[in-house]
């Protein structure tokens, strides 16, 4: 790569909008931008509808990269409608300025939303530029899992067809989680050397835990003086937050156990609905906070939760792993067993993997932790270990450096 190495990156949200995928991104594309690599950045507009309010401009330049928002700025949150309109404007305009603009570098796009690499690949045929695509989820297989759409459906059978041609023609497949390389490989006959394996990374650094003892939100609550354990994060399609509830329920005798859900989603409102019909006073609901906050908020816990529904592994890699490890918190997942999630867990021993849909099991591994303060302390410990060696913004800022062939001496 000649000159300064420059890179465009495509995906829908980016900053300022504040889900997962908005902050892991924009944490990395503004410390290569610090770097010295030139980004251009094509994105939409912030999802969420309290972010409607705020004036942003359709081009900016902040901290170095280059902002293009593309498509209408509306809420996508807001309906299936709306999400329609948002994708079909986001995914026509990002067409045209890869076509007309002329581009340089690295073209790399992920799935958000899921029809992006079908852009990719007919406007790098008309505009003659290659593409590396990362896959943070799978489409239309995971809608398949949740039985959205049928399987053998004419509609599933053709996005099968375009993301065929699509996957095939990027010069490179970055995958979130190792369990998604056999069914993409499965789905779409893909050599197995277009891969590379690029976990996610904290959307904070932290540079040692945090003490339980001094965490603010802890006593803002009332809650310093029991074992809490924590949920945090998006509560969407792909998690099974009701199992969560029941394990509760089944816990509810036990004084010194509090439950803490923080974030939001469309699984929320069933899940509060299913512990009041339960009558339970051991879970404290909380809203999403703000990054600045993240921290603070992770370290309101002696044990993290996550769950993937059952069907999903090599589907989906629930990206909140990556701040509990950060936190230095010991993990229970509800995951199948041989997800991404399982084998970061048994790779690193920093928690118990617990089958999706059993709250028996469940109850009895947050028994075993709130209990055994040793063991919590050790897993955490390993927990944090592991974010420090794998899971850093630094560690992926190198790694596609390397990807793309870019030396120290050019960007520094």
């Amino acid at each position: 790569m000649k000159g300064k190495p420059q890179v465009v990156f495509v995906c829908q949200v980016f900053y300022p909008d504040s889900t997962p995928t908005s902050q892991v991104f924009s944490r990395l594309f503004q410390k290569l931008a610090d770097r010295g690599l030139e980004v251009t950045v094509l994105c939409g507009y912030p999802g969420r509808m309290e972010r409607l309010e705020m004036n942003l401009p359709r081009n900016e330049s902040i901290g170095g990269i280059h902002i293009l928002r593309c498509g209408w700025n509306i809420s996508f949150k807001r309906s299936y409608f709306h999400r329609f309109f948002s994708y079909f404007s986001f995914l026509t305009h990002v067409g045209w300025k890869l076509i007309w603009s002329g581009r340089k570098g690295v073209v790399l796009g992920v799935t958000n939303p899921p029809f992006l690499s079908i852009i990719l690949f007919l406007t790098s045929c008309l505009g003659r530029f290659q593409y590396q695509y990362i896959f943070h989820d799978l489409y239309p297989e995971g809608l398949v899992a949740l039985n959205k759409l049928r399987g053998d459906s004419i509609l599933v059978k053709f996005w099968t067809f375009l993301n065929r041609i699509s996957y095939q023609r990027a010069s490179v497949l970055s995958v979130l989680g190792r369990d998604m390389i056999p069914l993409l490989q499965k789905n779409y006959a893909i050599a197995n050397e277009k891969f590379i394996h690029i976990p996610n990374w904290s959307t904070v650094d932290i540079s040692s835990p945090r003490e339980f003892s001094k965490n603010s939100l802890a006593r803002e609550l009332g809650i310093e003086n029991k074992v809490v354990v924590q949920y945090s994060g998006n509560m969407g399609l792909w998690h099974d937050l009701e199992t969560f509830v029941r394990a509760a329920a089944i816990l509810r005798d036990q004084d010194s156990i509090q439950f803490l859900f923080i974030g939001g989603g469309i699984r929320r409102e069933s899940a509060v609905k299913l512990s009041q019909q339960l009558n339970l006073n051991n879970i404290i609901w909380r809203d999403f906070v703000p990054k600045e906050q993240l921290a603070e908020s992770l370290s309101c816990a002696h044990i993290s939760l996550i769950s993937l529904k059952k069907g999903l592994e090599g589907i989906a890699v629930p990206s909140k792993l990556y701040g509990i490890l950060a936190s230095g918190r010991p993990l229970i997942a509800q995951v199948p067993n041989d997800s991404e999630i399982a084998l970061v867990i048994e790779e690193e021993g920093c928690g118990f993997v617990v089958e999706p849909e059993q709250s028996d099991p469940l109850a009895v591994a947050i028994r075993t932790l709130a209990e055994n303060k040793d063991l919590r302390v050790n897993m955490g410990n390993r927990a944090f270990d592991a974010y420090q060696k794998k899971y850093t913004v630094e560690r992926a800022a190198r790694t596609f450096e390397e990807l793309w062939g870019i030396q120290k001496s050019e960007i520094q």
